[in-house]
């Protein structure tokens, strides 16, 4: 099967990515994180992206291989030509919208590959992961570039940052841990709520999990809709 295909053997919804309540691991920062850059990263606001109502592809594009070369990420032809863009269609893109890209998500082995993109202060919407045919997906992220809260089960944390004006009403779960530079993060357990939110000067995620069946993806808010306007996914 073509890595393409395998690609696309998932629909990703809100979250091939995300965050939680959760067991964490080495969520020490690098100290030398915000020193390889020579400049912030700006926050942008939803003018920058919507044309005529519209998400642009192109836009949203470029906004994050601004986000790449910040962080020297590589940039090549497989994640140009497979990354997916999303907005949930909310219309809301510079708070609630994600990038990503599936590297691998096979199912009869029951392992995935995902990297999550995100600009300054976007959310992944909160959602869940259910059961199916599949066992419900259990997830790590493992940041490696920026920073993230990670929202899921538990007390509510104290001095939380600001979530999207647009999800207050959706949001379930309030017990937060920021998540730096090579630090490590374990949904607490299959099936819980969780979203996730970054920094101000965005963040790179590498997640790894079991098999991710979108047929099992939850969102707590229901208006939510997965679109990838670059149609990779």
């Amino acid at each position: 099967m073509k890595r393409r295909e395998v690609l696309k053997m998932a629909t990703l919804g809100t979250a091939g990515a995300v965050a939680v309540g959760v067991t964490s691991c080495c969520s020490s920062a690098n100290e030398n994180e915000t020193t390889k850059t020579s400049k912030m990263l700006r926050k942008y606001t939803n003018d920058d992206f919507y044309v005529n109502g519209k998400l642009s592809p192109e836009k949203t594009l470029q906004a994050y291989k601004e986000l790449f070369v910040h962080y020297n990420y590589p940039i090549n032809e497989f994640l140009l030509n497979n990354i997916f863009i999303t907005d949930f269609e909310l219309g809301d893109f510079a708070n609630a919208g994600m990038a990503g890209i599936f590297w691998y998500n096979d199912a009869t082995h029951s392992y995935f590959a995902h990297e999550i993109f995100l600009l300054p202060g976007q959310m992944i919407v909160e959602h869940r992961h259910v059961a199916t045919e599949h066992p419900a997906k259990m997830e790590s992220w493992h940041v490696r570039h920026g920073a993230v809260f990670t929202f899921g089960e538990g007390d509510e944390t104290p001095n939380n940052p600001k979530t999207p004006e647009s999800q207050k009403d959706f949001i379930t779960v309030n017990n937060a841990m920021e998540l730096k530079a090579n630090g490590i993060n374990t949904l607490n357990r299959a099936e819980a709520a969780h979203f996730m939110i970054a920094s101000d000067q965005g963040a790179i995620v590498s997640e790894y999990a079991n098999y991710h069946d979108g047929n099992g993806l939850r969102f707590t808010n229901p208006n939510v809709v997965f679109t990838d306007i670059l149609g990779n996914i």
